[in-house]
């Protein structure tokens, strides 16, 4: 238990200090693009990320799973990451690239350099996110918070220097984010190359269709995932204004940090339950609860200081995020609890019933927005938002209560030990003693 606390702290801290060069960068891209500018880059984001869920197929979680599982090495995982995540990513590139030619209605909101721009950012943000996280598969996670570090800070820097000190505008931003993320793989694969000798391996066939496998079984998930968070801004960059789009990326981006801890706990346990036969069940209900307490606190918070955080980070001119970040507080202090039972699905094998979950909320979040956006306009994308979280923490509970065995009860309502039993591993931790 001592083990796990060192890595929850390692990794805690390595969130931590990518949400706050995360908010530095933001506050640039706010400050300097003005609603109209930002809204732009939301647009340019959006397309890289839907580009990316379609056509890559899961290949960030089956890395993850296969090296933490330790049925792939470190070398096997990276080579086949790289293959796997490298044909998706070409596909994503060409078929980006015709939609350019098409004429949506999206394209007018950003200039087609911009869009071109975030086509080579598909491939860089994806292996920096998965180089990244096979450091917790691995369970190296000082390294993890090094790297976690370096990326925030260089993104921070080049950011600055593209849009400040260049002009560079939207592409500038783009161009920032594209050259933190070369920094980041390079730097990840010298650490992998000190750690064990060699990067890549021979490809092997049989592992590639072992990874594609358990991706297209996570694959849904993945779009459902992305879909609630990109689907609002998809939507709007029909119907809204650039202005209208930055406000709810804002309100959506604000929100989002309080999902460290859900986001610290998913990289620690899935590890652990993947090597686990029962997924270290009692684990993650305790790790879900816990997480309910601390983000509910953390949201009251957040929705106390709403006003002078927005005012101050993102400039006056995104106050009208303000209400919608209220809204979305709810959802993301339901999303954040039901996240840390996914680890459990993922490391048992089960990583359809995350895909469903997610499917659900979706459709849910989808089916909300086109009825509440006509009718209340931003604020409805934001109960859209909250309802799809709601829908999808449904579905995972009722399955992590059928698989596991525990109840409803067991699972969710935290319990005065909760609390003892975090405050014994922090006093042990602080004090060097051995845990259980």
């Amino acid at each position: 238990m001592r083990r796990g606390l060192h890595d929850f702290s390692f990794t805690f801290l390595a969130r931590a200090a990518t949400i706050a060069t995360a908010l530095g960068t933001q506050s640039c891209l706010a400050w300097f693009l003005g609603p109209a500018g930002r809204g732009s880059y939301a647009i340019c984001v959006m397309y890289t990320a839907i580009l990316t869920t379609l056509f890559v197929v899961g290949c960030d979680v089956a890395g993850l799973y296969f090296v933490a599982s330790r049925r792939f090495s470190i070398p096997e995982g990276i080579t086949n990451v790289l293959i796997y995540g490298g044909l998706g990513s070409v596909a994503a590139m060409l078929v980006g690239f015709g939609v350019l030619h098409s004429g949506l209605p999206f394209l007018d909101k950003a200039s087609p350099a911009s869009f071109r721009l975030a086509l080579i950012l598909i491939p860089v943000n994806l292996f920096s996110l998965i180089f990244l996280n096979l450091l917790t598969a691995a369970r190296r996670f000082p390294q993890y918070m090094l790297v976690s570090v370096v990326q925030g800070v260089s993104q921070l820097i080049f950011v600055f220097f593209f849009v400040r000190i260049q002009g560079g505008g939207v592409n500038g931003a783009l161009f920032g984010i594209l050259a933190a993320g070369i920094v980041t793989i390079t730097f990840t694969l010298v650490l992998f190359y000190r750690e064990d000798g060699a990067v890549f391996k021979t490809p092997n066939i049989s592992q590639l269709k072992e990874m594609l496998h358990y991706g297209a079984r996570y694959y849904v998930a993945k779009i459902s995932n992305m879909a609630n968070v990109q689907v609002g801004t998809l939507i709007l960059a029909l119907f809204a204004t650039r202005e209208e789009i930055a406000f709810f990326a804002v309100a959506i981006r604000v929100t989002i940090q309080v999902m460290i801890v859900p986001d610290t706990l998913t990289l620690v346990l899935i590890p652990r339950s993947a090597r686990d036969r029962e997924g270290k069940k009692e684990l993650v209900a305790r790790s879900a609860r816990l997480t309910g307490l601390v983000c509910g606190a953390a949201l009251i918070l957040l929705v106390i200081f709403t006003r002078p955080l927005v005012v101050i980070l993102f400039s006056p001119a995104f106050a009208p995020a303000i209400p919608l970040i209220r809204i979305i507080s709810i959802g993301v202090l339901i999303r954040s609890a039901s996240k840390v039972i996914v680890p459990y699905l993922i490391g048992t094998d089960h990583p359809g019933i995350a895909s469903i979950s997610v499917g659900v909320g979706m459709l849910v979040n989808l089916g909300m927005l086109l009825l509440l956006l006509p009718l209340i306009g931003l604020s409805g994308a934001a109960v859209a938002v909250t309802a799809g979280y709601l829908a999808g923490a449904v579905v995972i509970l009722f399955w992590f209560s059928r698989l596991s065995g525990l109840g409803v009860g067991e699972i969710m309502i935290p319990r005065r030990s909760d609390i003892f039993y975090m405050i014994s591993l922090l006093k042990r931790g602080k004090r060097g003693v051995p845990t259980s």
